[in-house]
């Protein structure tokens, strides 16, 4: 079993940091045998979309030197996700943001099947907001949400009170029991189902030499026929 924890602050000892080392703490040490990837996004010096939909032919971003596509190819074989952010100007982090346009998810439904995880943290207003914009992500990438964590903390406080620890340690369980029973809700499939044949595959089959990374991955996924 493999999950992968996304950290979007530029703080990586932040509120969030503090949480997600939780929240890796606690699920190692009940499932030990999980092997598990805690990104700090700010380690990697994350270049720009181009717009250039090299990604949309070949599955692979043309930029290749701040290690997005291996961060892509870690998230592509992982059982369950965990994507967390700060509240920065009513949305998520310009970090996060730059990370989410590079990493190619959506058109290849990068998180298809896979349960997920979003640890929001923010001072005053809008962590709802924000909130919402990352389940839409993965809902958009083929993925679902299996717990919403919305935390407010003052700045520099420690987040990891009594409280905020219990919802951690129940969102993990969470989500290594729906990763061990590999059955996504009903919603998420016909979501999916939708998106591709009535949006995404009328617009990709119209050019398939330019789409033809993006077909490939939905056939690997099983989720057309060739």
């Amino acid at each position: 079993m493999k999950i992968v924890i996304i950290n979007g602050s530029p703080r990586k000892n932040g509120a969030c940091g503090k949480m997600l080392k939780y929240l890796k703490d606690y699920l190692e040490k009940e499932n030990p045998e999980i092997k598990i990837d805690l990104i700090n996004l700010i380690d990697f010096n994350i270049k720009y979309c181009t717009g250039c939909q090299n990604c949309y032919k070949t599955g692979k971003c043309v930029i290749t030197d701040d290690n997005i596509e291996n961060i892509h190819d870690l998230i592509k074989s992982a059982d369950g996700i965990v994507f967390s952010n700060p509240v920065y100007a009513s949305n998520v982090s310009g970090l996060f943001k730059s990370f989410h346009d590079r990493v190619h998810m959506t058109m290849e439904q990068l998180l298809y099947r896979k349960p997920c995880i979003t640890l929001v943290t923010y001072e005053n207003l809008m962590g709802h907001k924000t909130t919402n914009i990352l389940k839409e992500m993965v809902s958009n990438a083929g993925g679902y949400t299996v717990s919403l964590l919305t935390i407010k903390n003052e700045f520099n406080n420690d987040p990891l009170t009594r409280k905020n620890k219990a919802k951690i340690e129940r969102a993990s369980s969470n989500l290594v029991r729906k990763i061990v029973r590999n059955k996504p809700p009903l919603f998420s499939l016909l979501y999916t189902k939708i998106a591709i044949n009535f949006f995404l595959k009328p617009f990709v089959f119209k050019n398939k030499e330019k789409f033809k990374g993006i077909i490939d991955s939905w056939a690997e996924k099983k989720l057309i026929k060739r």
